[in-house]
Formats: structure tokens, sequence, C-alpha cells
């Protein structure tokens, strides 16, 4: 929702993409959060509150959260990702 395809693109590599330093704090906070949620550090949530405030960042740990649930509940029933437009009724 509003990413370009280069962001899109560099995702895995967003450090060196073209990300402004609010979005890169919050995707280093999911990055950390998906990693180990229990060792979140200090600085990255120092950082990510530099930029967002209180609701924006538990908006941003939900949606982490919910991805990384569905990315879980998908892979333990072996889901095969459908292809685009797969399923729509045209």
């Amino acid at each position: 929702m509003g990413a370009t395809r280069e962001q899109i693109g560099s995702l895995l590599d967003f450090e060196h993409g073209p990300f402004d330093e609010k979005e890169k704090a919050a995707l280093r906070f999911g990055l950390a959060m998906t990693r180990d949620a229990n060792r979140v550090s200090d600085a990255v949530f120092e950082e990510l509150r530099r930029h967002f405030d209180e609701g924006e960042v538990v908006e941003i740990a939900c949606v982490v959260g919910l991805f990384a649930y569905f990315n879980r509940f998908n892979e333990a029933l072996q889901m095969e990702p459908t292809k685009p437009r797969e399923g729509i009724d045209s």
C-alpha cells in the first residue's frame, strides 16, 4: 500500500534501499520482533519512538505479529500460495 516496486525489491536489504529514516526504524523493529520478540533492544524501541507515537508503535507491532501468525499458520498446514488473480470471480 503505497510502496514502490523499488522499495519492495529492496526489502531484504532495506538498510541500503530507498527508505527514509522513519521507514527504516519501522523495518528494523519488524525485523527484530520477527527474529526474537523477547529481545527487541532498547535502542530499536527508542529509534521507533522518535518517529512514531504510542498508538502507531502498537499498530506496527500488531501488523508484524499478525503476519508472523499468518506465516506460521500457513507453514504448519503446508498451504500453497495462490497465484495472482486465482480464486477471484471475474
